[in-house]
């Protein structure tokens, strides 16, 4: 299979990992969080944790206190996982997640998920822009470090949620490949950064699927994905809780495209 162009003043494509599976460290031979850290001397990788729908309304125990330092020293970028309900949740109670993450978990930033894209919920979602940013640790006078913020309404947005802005990253695409298969990203987004936007792509049955998916993604101008044969239709009903089969041949053709 032809391998996609990654033009050169696009950014390199990067593993956007729901990493919804609990850190077992102390059981080495299925520790699945070893197969992401071995992966991130390949490829760039931003990891999801997600405790309980959330941080659990508490710091984190030893067992994610261990995964969370495995992950960063392996530099993978490590991002907390908070639900809004379409922002129907309380502002507050988001907050309170947001504050969780930044002080106890040593996160890169927040993941908000169940993410609204009608305009009225504009506001809702730049407030906690504005409140995570304005959390961001200073450095010195001239430089801060920024947390990243990523949210996942599943589908295209309207440019004000791009200009306002609400997030760093938006998940434009969370879906079933069969409905990647028929996506076109709407004409507007060819202005914006590849940075910008984000896919998650699952029930792709096969490694070949794999392969054109990801090919799309590049032509669509992505900069962040994630593709797994995992499906809904589970008996958890959550494909986002195991690696695919083809976990080393994504992350060996993510290498391949970045490097061409």
């Amino acid at each position: 299979m032809e391998i996609a162009n990654q033009s050169s003043h696009q950014s390199k494509l990067q593993i956007l990992l729901p990493l919804y599976i609990y850190p077992n460290w102390y059981d080495r031979n299925n520790y699945i969080w070893n197969q992401v850290i071995l992966a991130a001397k390949k490829v760039p990788i931003v990891a999801i944790i997600n405790p309980n729908n959330g941080p659990d309304n508490a710091p984190p125990n030893v067992d994610y206190q261990q995964g969370i330092k495995d992950l960063r020293q392996a530099g993978v970028k490590v991002i907390g996982y908070v639900p809004t309900n379409y922002a129907n949740r309380d502002l507050q109670a988001v907050k309170a997640d947001i504050d969780l993450y930044l002080k106890y978990f040593n996160v890169d930033g927040i993941f908000i998920d169940e993410a609204a894209n009608q305009q009225d919920k504009l506001d809702y979602y730049h407030q906690i822009y504005r409140y995570l940013k304005s959390s961001s640790p200073s450095t010195d006078s001239i430089r801060s470090i920024a947390y990243t913020l990523i949210i996942n309404p599943g589908t295209d947005v309207t440019e004000e949620f791009i200009l306002q802005p609400v997030a760093d990253t938006i998940v434009t695409f969370e879906n079933y490949q069969s409905v990647w298969t028929k996506y076109h990203p709407p004409i507007a987004r060819q202005k914006h950064s590849a940075q910008k936007f984000a896919a998650l792509i699952h029930t792709t049955a096969n490694h070949n699927l794999m392969k054109s998916t990801l090919d799309r993604v590049v032509k669509y101008k992505f900069s962040y994905v994630y593709i797994t044969n995992d499906r809904p239709d589970t008996g958890d009903r959550n494909p986002w809780n195991t690696l695919p089969e083809y976990w080393q041949a994504q992350v060996n053709y993510i290498e391949k495209i970045n490097n061409n």
